[in-house]
Parts: C-alpha cells; structure tokens; sequence
C-alpha cells in the first residue's frame, strides 16, 4: 500500500510539472503570436508611408504627423495598440532631409496587461 501512495505521488507531480510546463508554452505563444501581429502592422504602416512623397510626410495635419498615431493603426488588432511616427533630424517647419529617417513605434497591452513595444525604421528619399 505504501508504495502505491509513493508510485501515485510520483505520477502527480510529473503530471503537475507537464500541465505547468503547457500553461508556460501556452503564455509564450501568445507573447510571440502578439508580437507578430506587431511587427504585420509595423510593416503596413511603414509601406504606406514609404509611398507617400517625403516632402508631405512630416507636416502637422497630415496622416502621418510626427508624435501622433496613426489613425489606421490605433487599436486594429491588439489591446490599446498605436502606432506612432517620428523622424530623427527633422525640425517641424524646417526643410525635410534628404533621406528623410523614420521611425515607428508600436505600443500596446499584451494578454496579462503589460505594456509592450516594438521599433521599425527606415530611410525615405526624395
């Protein structure tokens, strides 16, 4: 009888260790499944902008006004996502550079909640 009660509290932690290890692998998916949908939408975003000329790019108003979302892109596939253009080296009402550099940033909440970010960048010449 006692090695039974041994061999069975053997088997229940194997059991708990395998369904603790498919709880882990489950979260991690999610994380990376996310994480894709991220990069997808950074990389459509950054396509549209790359067709658009570089000289109406940055200028206030426009669909991609730099520190302001795009609308597009806010909350399309994630929890409280947006996608947010800057570039590097231009003064508002300056003359655009040539190449023009852009950087977008994707925010959003992740399944538990937390704040997650993801960076792209490229260069736009004229």
């Amino acid at each position: 009888m006692i090695e039974l009660m041994i061999a069975m509290s053997i088997l229940l932690i194997a059991v708990l260790s395998a369904f603790g290890s498919q709880l882990t692998s489950a979260g991690l998916m999610r994380t990376s499944r996310e994480t894709n949908t991220a990069l997808a939408d950074l990389q459509g975003c950054m396509e549209r902008i790359l067709l658009e000329a570089a000289d109406d790019l940055p200028l206030p108003g426009g669909g991609y006004e730099p520190g302001q979302p795009v609308a597009a892109y806010t909350d399309a596939h994630l929890s409280n996502e947006t996608i947010v253009p800057t570039y590097p080296g231009y003064v508002p009402g300056g003359p655009v550079p040539d190449p023009l550099p852009i950087v977008l940033t994707c925010s959003w909440n992740d399944y538990q909640g937390r704040e997650r970010t993801l960076t792209l960048s490229s260069l736009k010449a004229k």
